[in-house]
């Protein structure tokens, strides 16, 4: 009881500190930085590319809305089809909407300065924002920036609130190296957690049970190394493939980010590759590995998990320059580390067949594409498709049951009626049993949150949202959706039975939400954000639905942060 007081009392010591360096940066306290180079005249005209060393943007990032805003106006253009994209390029896309400045609206000319301070160290601007600790010269750079946040809420209805505080840091040397560092420590409080957002957008987590709620660490970080057309990096982090406004078929960011070795080219302007070999948790115990454990304290059996990878690729061409094709396939894998998955190129889904079905080193192969047609001007559409299972010679005699796939489809359009309205449609349908295996252990899942759309398998939802900006950096948005979430039977029935399980077999659950959101960036990384949403939720399972969430629900909160 003693030690756990005193553990408690380290804690508050901590966050203390961590509070008051906070205030006191937020003040105007600097620790190492030539104010001269950050509150400078700057020169517009003297903005050049400066290649520092490759480090990837957050992709909470408000830059990616500029730039898609850009694109669709033909300013830049920007592929978007995987991210994060790295600063570097992030960088060349202002500088090039910078030099075509006359054609943008006053408030995105706003947004342009702004992002310009946010992105001065890779532009050669003598102004930039403020960082907690920051330093350049002409081969090496350094910054790094507090994270904290807490908001309160009262979703359904009953009251609860969060808060996360951390550290971010990234640094980059010439033009071939970089390393970055994002971690923090969140805990959410209240009768209204979510412990473990099975159907929700937000990202899952291994989580520690607190009073009164729950506490998980969100560490990431990755080292990266490039060239003129292409880049290498090992990370710990979260990315995105494919197309979704409201969530992302083939990978997202719903599981906890894994480590992963990712390998991008860009030889020519037409054509993009990118290949990920990542490292998985199967939350599934290795019998083999079973050891007993000792020590003055407890004794109990030590145990290790089944080894689990992924690799995948993606082959992104641009026909027309309104327009992007992408393909690709991935596998799940388990146990050791197979060479022939290192080879960036090869068809991972048919690699299984030279090891055997049903073997210890059988695998779990996918199929995916991706389109976005920018055309006309101020107009998005997309769609993309992922098949898990298939057999031909089944689909060409009209029998489906072991066809599993999911398909997205969205448009989106800036400008609408008055400047800054923007409005998203999109529907996305998932088929039962995708995302699943009759080997859970090579299911595509990292510690069982699938690694595609939040939905999950048996689902399908549809959304439309309408954005509006007024004034630099606030974003108010409105949007009502429909989500539809079927049964979920044992994946023994998916193999053992060749009947078809149709699309959405009951027992059903049905989600209406509709709501208003805003978001406000004050100064760099500071940001106010609140929301209000009606819920109306029915649920024919009467186990899966917590009781509190059922019903005609009112939820809103409020929240502020620094940091991302």
């Amino acid at each position: 009881m003693k030690k756990d007081k005193e553990t408690d009392m380290n804690r508050k010591i901590n966050f203390s500190r961590f509070v008051i360096w906070v205030l006191l940066t937020l003040s105007g306290v600097t620790f190492g930085q030539d104010e001269t180079n950050y509150f400078g005249s700057g020169n517009e005209s003297e903005l050049k590319i400066r290649d520092r060393g490759v480090v990837y943007l957050d992709l909470k990032s408000s830059a990616y809305d500029f730039f898609e805003r850009m694109t669709l106006k033909g300013i830049i253009t920007f592929h978007d089809e995987v991210k994060p994209i790295t600063r570097r390029d992030a960088a060349r896309f202002l500088f090039e909407a910078n030099s075509k400045k006359s054609e943008l609206t006053l408030l995105e000319k706003e947004e342009l300065d702004w992002l310009k301070l946010e992105f001065a160290d890779e532009l050669g601007n003598s102004k930039e924002r403020w960082h907690g600790y920051a330093y350049s010269d002409s081969l090496f750079s350094f910054r790094s920036n507090p994270i904290a946040a807490y908001s309160v809420n009262k979703n359904y209805e009953i009251s609860g609130f969060e808060r996360w505080w951390g550290a971010s840091v990234y640094a980059g040397y010439s033009d071939w190296f970089g390393i970055n560092v994002n971690m923090r420590d969140r805990g959410e409080f209240g009768s209204n957690v979510d412990k473990q957002k099975r159907l929700s957008r937000k990202t899952g987590h291994t989580i520690y049970g607190a009073a009164n709620g729950i506490e998980y660490s969100d560490v990431r970080g990755g080292i990266n190394f490039s060239w003129k057309w292409g880049e290498i990096s090992f990370q710990k982090d979260y990315f995105v493939w494919g197309h979704g406004k409201e969530g992302n078929l083939i990978h997202s960011n719903k599981a906890p980010s894994y480590p992963y070795l990712r390998f991008d080219l860009h030889p020519v302007d037409w054509l993009r590759f990118y290949y990920v070999h990542g490292f998985l948790n199967s939350n599934f115990i290795d019998s083999i590995g079973i050891y007993y454990r000792s020590d003055p304290f407890q004794s109990r059996n030590g145990e290790q998990f089944v080894k689990k990878n992924i690799v995948m690729n993606f082959l992104s061409i641009t026909p027309f320059e309104w327009m992007d094709v992408s393909i690709g396939n991935s596998s799940v894998y388990k146990g050791d580390i197979k060479p022939e998955m290192m080879i960036p190129f090869l068809f991972f889904k048919y690699l299984d067949r030279d090891v055997g079905k049903g073997s210890i080193e059988d695998g779990n192969g996918q199929l995916h594409s991706d389109i976005v047609i920018r055309l006309p001007k101020t107009y998005k559409f997309y769609a993309t498709f992922f098949l898990d299972v298939t057999e031909l010679r089944n689909v060409m005699s009209n029998k489906w049951y072991n066809t599993w796939f999911g398909f997205t489809f969205g448009g989106k359009k800036i400008d609408l009626v008055v400047p800054n309205l923007d409005v998203s449609v999109e529907y996305t349908r998932v088929s039962p049993w995708v995302y699943e295996h009759r080997d859970s252990a090579m299911s595509y899942k990292h510690i069982d949150y699938v690694l595609g759309h939040w939905i999950g398998q048996n689902a399908d939802l549809f959304t439309v949202r309408a954005d509006y900006s007024f004034l630099r950096g606030l974003k108010i948005s409105a949007y009502a959706e429909m989500l539809r979430k079927g049964g979920l039977k044992s994946i023994k029935v998916a193999y053992g039975s060749k009947e078809y399980q149709p699309f959405l077999y009951g027992p059903v659950r049905k989600d209406f939400r509709g709501g208003i959101e805003f978001r406000y960036e004050v100064i760099h990384d500071a940001i106010i954000n609140g929301y209000y949403e009606y819920s109306n939720i029915s649920d024919e399972d009467a186990k899966r639905t917590p009781a509190w969430q059922l019903g005609k629900k009112h939820s809103f909160g409020l929240g502020l942060s620094y940091g991302m």
